[in-house]
């Protein structure tokens, strides 16, 4: 019976399969790398688009929209197009139409990305400050009323009269009819049809949306505003709205004042995160350095402020030094990944030698098996990248263009070139490979050379020029600089490799044993793992360390920037906090202590100037406080107050800024013309993070200088140890009594550590962690494939010589603990060296909230825990290549291999 020959498919299937194992590698590590490639930048653009959507999402209307103000109001005339006034109130285009043709042309001129997200803009003509209703006959417990008069042109569409009616165009004799809210009515006691020169209250009423953001941009227009220092009887404000006659009435009298524009133009927060974070920032800038002629001469003109701009900013700098460490993390394993093709390509190339030398002794040219190992590669490589780089693109939303779509692609090309390449002459006769390794040339010691001079200076450039906190894309020296440090390293780790295992062998042969002697001669003439095996597992264990330290100084800073901006557990905020008040919030269960911060008055300090200069004199914001409380509320902080300062000394003893330090001393100097004594410097009072330039005194020495009494806006409560603040809030609040805003210290720490960008710091380091252990995995069980051959011979023949298994796996583990071990001490240095990189050329600031760069900062149970994730990794592996000698018989060596 003939014998049937095998078909194409039979054969190239066999052909594939030998090693199966190395070409299932090349094709999971090609698919990987081009997913990486293809998907991570644009990742990276859902990141800045996130980041920017949460900053947005923090900021009130007041800061959002575009705002602009003017202290006189623009001529009265009709609209250039009726349109442009549908839904106004009776009277109202004929006075305020053509400030709305111009505001909408002004909107005209925007970007369009702007544009977009804008709504046409609002506006209110009102007084600067309020003017005095006769308060005759008002009872004594009421506050002084005043009424900011204020006219727009839809105010009917916002406010719904709930008693009386809405105010009639003022004649010009007799009091003028107002309307005020139900609450700024009740406030000032003042009834409808009650005259209070020169106004009378025609009709009350109430916002038709009271939570619209409409309001914030007029803050006395739904209550009254009531001011009381303490010193004299309170005041209260409130808006009044009159009709457009008779605003216009006023407006050319000025009997009553100097009027103010206010306007806005809306901008929709929900849309701007779908807008590209740059092209927006643009926009903004150029619409708030543009001004806008309010009239149609020219003449009258506004200027818009938006904190987009700070946001945008904000989020775009988190956004972008989040992308630069994310780089610096993922270039490792991409690189290994790379690396460890070319070492599946070479052991493919290995277990084929001898197919391979029989083509080359029937007269096939080295070329043309290169050419057949390139075709090879191609087949296992393109598929697996084109795979990769079309799952990149369909898992990730956002476009970052074709660049890295190509590129992802092109990585099917690295299998084909690392085949070919492999393919050496001498690989195709046969030699001992334990005992006639060749020595590395004078050109690889060359090349090694240069990597290492070239990853300094790329180093050293990263250093000294940083990445800017403009950045908007990925700088490439952020990526060069960390993958030529990694390599330089690993050379080096490579390098030094052998002086411990010299020493081992030299101590091994003047004992007895042959386990310690042949593990350490076999890993000194056949070093199989070279630069590939220990590059992975050093980039493992780099990776863990890095990770841990850039995660823990994250996580630092944003405790940091919570502690500067909230000051204590907990800060409260309102109209003025009286001795009562501060005392039953001292009363509270759960509540250690709360002491309250005044904003002063401007006072001027003078001494002599620290640039030794001579005199000199400054005025500065005054911080008022129990000095002593406040020192204990923030005890542990970074930055916190020092206290430290003896009330009723003499001379006066303050606390200063380090800036008014800087320039008025730190010792002796004089404040409001009193002698004082600076007892300590602070960069900034934590919970007042407004200014740089102030002042810290106690209560009572602040009230012995100005005869000003001690009312503060801001309280700052501290808990007791292990309170949770959501369990004392209610209490809290219950004692405030009062309208106020709490912010919690662990609340804003949380805010801060949800940021989309710090989420996918995390993400990404744990998942390049992960990464890097199986890279550091499949280089090893490679590395044991590569030297099965040279290993199973010497194996085989200390076997017929009496080697039990037992000394024959101690053998076999001296091949691979000792790279565990490199890898250990090496990844540990890479880890430490590659945050100092980061902080030295990366801003981390919009992580912490601003301020100075934060230094780093070490977990040691983090950092503890992840190395220890890597080292089981690479023992389990270290056990599966002592485990995989035993897959070659004996039998099957000495009848295979001649020696």
């Amino acid at each position: 019976m003939t014998a049937r020959s095998p078909g194409l498919f039979a054969l190239t299937r066999r052909r594939f399969a030998t090693p199966r194992s190395a070409a299932i590698v090349i094709v999971a590590l090609t698919a990987l790398a081009a997913f990486v490639i293809a998907a991570a930048p644009r990742a990276l653009v859902g990141v800045v688009r996130a980041e920017v959507a949460h900053q947005i999402s923090g900021v009130a209307a007041t800061s959002r929209d575009l705002t602009g103000s003017s202290i006189n109001v623009p001529v009265f005339a009709p609209a250039p197009d009726a349109a442009l006034t549908d839904g106004w109130d009776a009277g109202a285009p004929e006075m305020f139409g053509a400030l709305a043709g111009q505001l909408a042309a002004a909107r005209e001129d925007f970007d369009p990305v702007l544009r977009d997200l804008t709504a046409p803009a609002e506006f209110a003509e009102h007084l600067s400050a309020g003017a005095a209703a006769d308060p005759t006959g008002i009872p004594a417990d009421v506050p002084l009323p005043f009424v900011q008069v204020i006219s727009e042109p839809a105010a009917a569409t916002h406010v719904r009269v709930v008693d009386g009616a809405w105010p009639e165009a003022w004649s010009g004799d007799g009091p003028i009819p107002i309307l005020l809210t139900v609450s700024a009515a009740e406030t000032m006691a003042w009834t409808v049809g009650e005259e209070r020169t020169p106004f009378v209250l025609a009709g009350i009423g109430e916002a038709v949306d009271p939570d619209a953001d409409r309001w914030l941009h007029l803050i006395t227009a739904l209550t009254a505003s009531v001011y009381d220092d303490g010193n004299r009887r309170p005041t209260a404000t409130s808006a009044g709205w009159v009709a457009p006659e008779t605003w216009a009435a006023l407006t050319q009298s000025g009997e009553l004042g100097r009027t103010q524009l206010s306007l806005w133009y809306p901008v929709d927060g929900a849309g701007a995160r779908d807008a590209d974070p740059t092209a927006l920032l643009s926009a903004v800038r150029g619409a708030t350095t543009a001004s806008v002629a309010l009239d149609p001469s020219g003449q009258l003109r506004t200027r818009l402020s938006s904190d987009l701009v700070s946001v945008l900013s904000t989020g775009l700098s988190r956004a972008n030094s989040a992308s630069a460490i994310l780089a610096v993390a993922a270039v490792g394993p991409l690189a290994v990944s790379v690396a460890l093709i070319v070492l599946a390509s070479a052991l493919i190339v290995r277990r084929r030698r001898s197919d391979l030398a029989l083509l080359s002794a029937r007269g096939a040219p080295l070329a043309r098996l290169r050419r057949l190992l390139f075709g090879e590669g191609l087949l296992l490589g393109a598929p697996a990248a084109v795979a990769g780089a079309l799952a990149g693109v369909l898992l990730t939303a956002n476009d970052a263009g074709w660049m890295p779509t190509v590129c992802a692609v092109l990585v099917g090309f690295a299998p084909a070139a690392a085949l070919a390449a492999t393919l050496r002459r001498a690989l195709l006769t046969r030699a001992r490979a334990d005992l006639d390794a060749p020595s590395r040339g004078r050109w690889v010691r060359v090349g090694e050379l240069i990597v290492v001079l070239v990853a300094v200076a790329a180093v050293v450039q990263l250093v000294l020029r940083g990445i800017g906190t403009d950045t908007t894309t990925i700088d490439p020296l952020v990526i060069i600089a960390p993958l030529l440090a990694t390599v330089a390293l690993a050379l080096l780790v490579v390098r030094l490799h052998p002086v411990p295992l010299a020493a081992a062998l030299a101590a091994s042969r003047r004992r007895r044993g042959v386990v310690g002697l042949v593990g350490a001669a076999r890993n000194l003439r056949d070093p199989s793992a070279g630069t590939t095996a220990v590059l992975a597992m050093v980039v493992a264990v780099a990776i863990a360390v890095f990770s841990s330290v850039v995660l823990a100084t994250v996580d630092r800073g944003a405790v940091v920037a919570a502690q500067r901006d909230v000051g204590a557990d907990v800060r409260l905020a309102g109209p003025y906090f009286d001795e009562g008040t501060v005392e039953r919030l001292r009363a509270v269960d759960g509540v250690a202590d709360a002491v309250g911060i005044l904003r002063g008055d401007f006072l001027t300090i003078a001494g002599e100037s620290g640039s030794g200069a001579g005199q000199a004199t400054d005025s500065v914001l005054a911080f008022v406080t129990e000095t002593d409380r406040a020192a204990e509320a923030q005890r542990g902080y970074v930055g916190a107050f020092p206290g430290g300062v003896n009330s009723g000394a003499d001379p006066l003893e303050i606390v200063a800024s380090t800036s008014v330090a800087a320039e008025v001393g730190s010792g002796d100097v004089t404040l409001l013309d009193r002698p004082a004594r600076v007892v300590g410097t602070i960069p900034a009072l934590l919970g007042a993070t407004d200014t740089t330039e102030f002042v810290v005194l106690d209560a009572a020495d602040y009230t012995a200088l100005t005869g000003l009494g001690f009312y503060p806006r801001t309280v700052l409560v501290d808990l007791e140890d292990g309170i949770d603040p959501r369990d004392v809030l209610p209490a809290i609040q219950d004692a405030v009594g009062q309208t106020h805003t709490t912010r919690v210290l662990a609340d804003s720490t949380a805010e801060i550590q949800a940021s989309p960008a710090v989420t996918a710091l995390r993400f990404v380091l744990f998942g390049a962690l992960g990464i890097a252990a199986l890279l550091s995995v499949i280089a090893l069980l490679l590395v044991a494939g590569v030297s099965r051959d040279a290993r199973s011979r010497v194996i085989a023949l200390l076997r017929t010589m009496g080697l039990d298994r037992a000394r024959a796996r101690g053998i076999v583990a001296w091949e691979f603990a000792p790279l565990g071990i490199t890898a250990l001490v090496g990844g540990v240095l890479l880890g430490a060296a590659l945050p100092l990189l980061v902080v030295a050329s990366i801003d981390l600031r919009p992580f912490t909230g601003g301020g100075a760069q934060p230094s780093l900062t070490v977990d040691p149970a983090l950092s503890g825990a992840l190395i220890a994730v890597v080292v089981v990794a690479l023992a389990l592996a270290v056990v599966a290549g002592v485990l995989s000698a035993r897959t070659v018989s004996m039998a099957t060596v000495l009848r295979t291999e001649e020696d």
